[in-house]
């Protein structure tokens, strides 16, 4: 009985050391990689804490084949480097980002392997092998954060990679066309939420069940899943709950890890014609003229001119911010006039025409594209003319980081 006790004691302490050497179960996690970097642009990895406290990773480093075979230093981070809880840091992996660190290393657009170790325990914390992209639209990242690697066809330095997010709401529903709810899967793969769950204040409060998806419901890569909110939409389920027409607050969550994966409060719809939903898909939310139930919404890479006479001239804060390199921006005008939509820099120097010419009152989406301009803050400024009269001004603070 003692050599079998020892032996499993042994087997024991093998598994309990091979888990620390690997860092299993670790808060800090890779989650998006840039390997096809450009001056003014380069290679970068970010970092994600999953956790729901502030972790220190001044300790850490990061390195690929180079450092890992030792013909080159692993790259450190800063000093008092803290990523907040559920928060991302970025690491430029192709050059100096910090003052002494000399061990910048360029990510291969083909693909290769990565590491981050804690250098106090020589604990490896995440390893990956990432693939290829086909272009520098796509990076190689986590759908959704923290969870299975994959090609993602949108950028998302920084932020969320938010592969799952509600698209489209119709409030204004009737007998044989309820209320509902789109789903947007953005990344390339296949995206299981059949943990996941839907509700409005009741279901957030605890005074009615939140709604969950069907065992077995999946996304598939760039599609659509429409769930019906005010009915039973399968066996089982009693937590129907219907829109408000003014607008109200939804959220959805994996009821697995209790995460929020996106909340929302939806303005209100003038008629039956009429859906709250993203511009493009996975963009902006915004009122939509054209219900596009289970489809996409549309590209929102050109001037969309909308039939509906808003209630004033604005210029609303540009999606996503911070951003790189394409941002989108949304305004709206009460009457016909004139409208300029310009974007100049810290200095108050002009660097892009948006928008320039006659316009009709309603709401007008542009995607500005700064490819070409580098970090920092940026202004855009929308000017609306009737005559000789400036009828309009407003202002929105962009901030490009690359």
């Amino acid at each position: 009985m003692k050599t079998v006790r020892f032996l499993f004691l042994g087997v024991f302490a093998v598994v309990v050391l091979t888990s620390l050497a690997t860092g299993q179960g670790s808060a800090i996690k890779m989650n998006e990689i840039q390997s096809r970097g450009v001056a003014g642009a380069l290679d970068w990895i970010e970092l994600y804490n999953s956790s729901a406290a502030p972790v220190n990773i001044s300790t850490y480093k990061i390195y690929d084949n180079g450092g890992q075979g030792g013909t080159k230093p692993k790259k450190p981070f800063p000093a008092g480097t803290i990523i907040p809880a559920k928060g991302f840091y970025v690491i430029i992996t192709d050059t100096a980002s910090f003052t002494g660190d000399l061990s910048g290393f360029g990510l291969s657009s083909a693909g290769e392997k990565v590491w981050l170790e804690d250098s106090t325990t020589s604990t490896i914390i995440d390893t990956v092998t990432f693939a290829a992209t086909a272009n520098a639209t796509q990076t190689y990242g986590r759908g959704p954060d923290g969870g299975q690697w994959m090609v993602l066809n949108t950028i998302t330095r920084g932020a969320s990679n938010g592969s799952v997010v509600m698209n489209e709401i119709y409030a204004r529903g009737v007998v044989g066309n309820l209320d509902w709810i789109e789903i947007y899967n953005s990344v390339s793969a296949t995206v299981n939420i059949s943990t996941y769950k839907i509700y409005d204040n009741g279901g957030q409060a605890g005074t009615k069940p939140k709604k969950p998806f069907p065992a077995g419901t999946t996304i598939p890569a760039g599609g659509f899943y429409v769930i019906i909110t005010d009915t039973a939409s399968f066996a089982g389920d009693l937590s129907g709950f219907g829109l408000s027409s003014s607008g109200e607050k939804v959220w959805l969550e994996d009821s697995t890890t209790g995460m929020f994966i996106d909340t929302v409060t939806f303005a209100a719809t003038a008629t039956a014609a009429q859906s709250y939903g993203r511009l493009p898909d996975g963009g902006a939310w915004q009122v939509l003229n054209t219900i596009s139930r289970g489809t996409t919404n549309g590209t929102g890479t050109a001037v969309r001119e909308a039939s509906l006479v808003v209630n004033g001239f604005a210029l609303h804060q540009n999606y996503p911010n911070p951003f790189n390199p394409a941002t989108t921006l949304r305004f709206e005008l009460s009457s016909p006039g004139f409208a300029s939509l310009k974007v100049y820099n810290i200095l108050g120097v002009e660097v892009a025409t948006v928008v320039e010419g006659q316009k009709q009152a309603g709401t007008f989406v542009v995607v500005w594209n700064a490819s070409q301009h580098p970090s920092g803050v940026y202004f855009a400024r929308l000017k609306v003319i009737a005559g000789s009269n400036i009828l309009a001004t407003d202002t929105k603070k962009l901030i490009l980081t690359k």
